[in-house]
């Protein structure tokens, strides 16, 4: 059986850190993360080198790179690979993404951020969330838009918004539902709950939500010992759903 010869790059031990440039398209750096490379370095020393393109487009590595900055290193170990096509926004994110998937370094954020860059069903979910993160989980406010979306698909940038119109007005109702009421009463796994049966139960039936969602008000106002319990409030608002069907065919026949 023939062995099929697997791509390599070529490493430099000395490739100078000026000459790196970070990708736009990577997601935000943060402080501690370089800050807890520095013990790591001085101790062990360079273990892996930084991976990068031909033209010194920085693909893995950026935590590390801010470390030496800050060790004011002047050169680093590089890893040179030159079949990826780094001043393709989609293939230098494809190949970051990809080489992140193994680990849980990237919040569902960092995906969201990177990904609405060029994607502009990505870019509507981004800013929907820049304007409501003080009321919405962004998890919450992906799922609003991309139903109880796979991870996997949307790790890949392959999620689609299915109805726009009816995602903001979910988003709407339940950032006011906080607004009212607080995060502690409306807790995010309930509205988890309320957005897959939006989606599932009602098949985006926007009267069967706007039923839900005022019997969820009262549910708040009267402080219902089910906001509380995610086996609770799960039936309870079946239930409401059942009785909300059961009317509605009741006044067509």
């Amino acid at each position: 059986m023939k062995t099929t010869e697997i791509k390599r790059g070529e490493f430099n031990a000395y490739y100078s850190i000026n000459k790196l440039k970070l990708a736009n398209v990577n997601r935000d750096l943060f402080l501690k993360h370089s800050e807890a490379f520095k013990t790591k370095l001085n101790e062990f020393g360079w273990m892996m080198p930084i991976v990068i393109s031909s033209n010194g487009d920085v693909i893995e590595g950026h935590h590390r790179i801010k470390t030496a900055k800050m060790l004011k290193q002047k050169t680093i170990p590089v890893y040179i690979v030159d079949w990826i096509d780094t001043k393709d926004t989609s293939e230098h994110l494809e190949c970051i993404i990809n080489l992140n998937n193994a680990n849980r370094a990237w919040t569902k954020l960092d995906y969201l951020k990177a990904f609405a860059k060029d994607n502009k069903d990505y870019k509507i979910v981004y800013d929907a969330y820049l304007s409501n993160s003080n009321n919405i989980s962004v998890g919450n406010v992906i799922n609003c838009f991309f139903g109880k979306s796979v991870n996997d698909k949307f790790k890949k940038g392959e999620c689609k918004i299915e109805d726009v119109n009816f995602s903001l007005i979910l988003l709407n109702r339940f950032s006011e539902l906080v607004s009212k009421y607080g995060s502690r009463k409306i807790q995010a796994y309930c509205i988890r709950e309320l957005i897959n049966v939006a989606y599932v139960k009602t098949n985006k039936d926007l009267e069967a939500i706007e039923h839900l969602l005022r019997e969820y008000d009262k549910m708040a106002n009267d402080n219902h010992p089910a906001l509380t319990s995610i086996t609770d409030f799960k039936p309870a608002i079946e239930k409401e759903l059942t009785y909300y069907t059961l009317l509605k065919n009741e006044n067509n026949r």
